[in-house]
């Protein structure tokens, strides 16, 4: 899929989870979300945090038996603790756009801003909340901390834009399944009808496709009718402009393909009506493109006759953080993986860490590198080529679905998105 991806991932074979479980849960959080809107504002090499809101929402969704997130993923993550003894509370690790503006040409000359939400359990009391962000040579550095008081945090629990939610499927509880909702971005209110058949069409291409098929019953499925006032969405390079719900467009970065908003406040907006997980954004549009970046959004277009292999592309990276394996296609970023530094997504290496990668999973004898010739069209192996570029960044098969539209997900893949369901759904791991 030639996407640029933004947010990946580490493997951790054989991991196992922090396990923190419903009684301590019920000790230190209650019913609801302490939603925190922030902006991001800085350049290619600096970076400063501030708070816009302190909101609360109705719905929590992740589960309450694993609350520190077990893996070394993402461009951050942030921590909630308690603010008398600094007992770890809860985690979650994500990328944004933000982070990926920042290894463009335009960051080396100017700054931006860029909005976030966290979003955590509504604590019982005080808390502090950090920030840290992943620095070149792979470790998290502290960037911004602010302690809550939540009996003192005069937060509105009023959705700002109440719409309707439709339940597409229920398969459990919101915090034992993972909760994937359908967002609708340029439908008109007489749209809807075909937003919900676009929505349930999307949700069979991703569960058409392993290991998503096998793990059907893990996931729930809502879809929010966000109706907007034009249909379709903004395409700067054709002096197309619409009003939309969440601001959507394409042309990121200077990339036609790359469809993304840089309104996530909106977006959360919309999400609150509904549990979620995962935000998928569905766009009135039949031009190609789309976007996904790990636990922030997947977004893509409804209509365009590669919708589906574009889907299952762009939630790959948003669901399991998946890299991009491909290194031939037009995107803006520069040196996206330094060498020396194993990238932290599960289908890369540099081969620096590679034990903690896919290392075990190769046959005895398996050449690494491996070289990309016929022979190995069906063999995992290490192959040069992947994430932008074509020296020093390797691959674990020729051809996969995060390498291009004909394939399925590879071994290592597969085996990345199972962890990520059992993380959601509180299982042990798959493995």
């Amino acid at each position: 899929m030639k996407i640029p991806n933004r947010c990946f991932a580490l493997l951790l074979p054989g991991f196992l989870f922090l396990p923190l479980h419903s009684q301590r849960f019920d000790t230190w959080f209650e019913p609801g979300v302490m939603r925190l809107d922030l902006m991001f504002t800085g350049s290619s090499d600096q970076s400063s945090y501030a708070l816009v809101d302190v909101r609360k929402e109705a719905y929590y969704s992740g589960s309450k038996t694993q609350l520190i997130d077990p893996f070394d993923y993402g461009d951050h993550v942030f921590r909630v603790k308690d603010a008398g003894d600094g007992t770890l509370l809860y985690s979650h690790s994500y990328c944004t756009l933000f982070r990926e503006w920042q290894t463009t040409v335009e960051a080396t000359e100017r700054s931006r801003s860029f909005s976030h939400v966290l979003r955590f359990p509504w604590p019982k009391e005080k808390v502090k909340v950090e920030v840290l962000d992943r620095q070149k040579n792979g470790s998290f550095s502290l960037v911004w901390s602010d302690e809550f008081d939540p009996s003192k945090e005069y937060a509105d629990p009023t959705n700002p834009l109440p719409f309707k939610v439709v339940e597409l499927e229920l398969n459990g509880a919101p915090e034992e399944k993972v909760d994937l909702l359908f967002l609708a971005e340029g439908y008109r209110a007489e749209e809807m009808e075909k937003f919900l058949a676009d929505a349930r069409r999307s949700a069979n291409y991703i569960f058409s496709e392993e290991p998503f098929r096998s793990h059907r019953s893990d996931f729930n499925i809502r879809a929010v009718l966000s109706a907007g006032s034009d249909s379709g969405t903004d395409i700067p390079g054709r002096g197309v402009w619409k009003r939309t719900r969440m601001n959507t467009r394409f042309y990121t970065f200077g990339i036609e393909r790359y469809m993304t908003t840089a309104d996530f406040i909106s977006v959360c907006d919309v999400a609150a009506n509904a549990h979620y997980d995962q935000i998928y954004i569905l766009v009135n549009t039949d031009k190609y493109g789309g976007g996904g970046i790990y636990n922030f959004y997947s977004i893509s277009a409804a209509d365009n006759e590669a919708s589906r292999a574009v889907l299952i592309h762009e939630f790959g990276h948003a669901f399991a953080g998946l890299a991009d394996e491909y290194y031939s296609s037009e995107v803006a970023y520069n040196d996206y993986f330094p060498q020396g530094v194993e990238p932290w997504n599960p289908n890369l290496t540099t081969l620096v860490d590679f034990e903690r990668k896919w290392k075990a999973m190769l046959e005895e004898g398996t050449a690494v590198p491996t070289a990309a010739t016929p022979e190995h069209t069906e063999t995992l192996g290490v192959y040069e080529g992947g994430g932008y570029v074509a020296k020093g960044v390797f691959r674990p098969m020729m051809d996969c679905r995060m390498h291009s539209n004909d394939a399925a997900f590879c071994p290592v893949c597969s085996r990345a998105i199972e962890d990520m369901i059992s993380r959601h759904t509180g299982l042990k791991s798959l493995h």
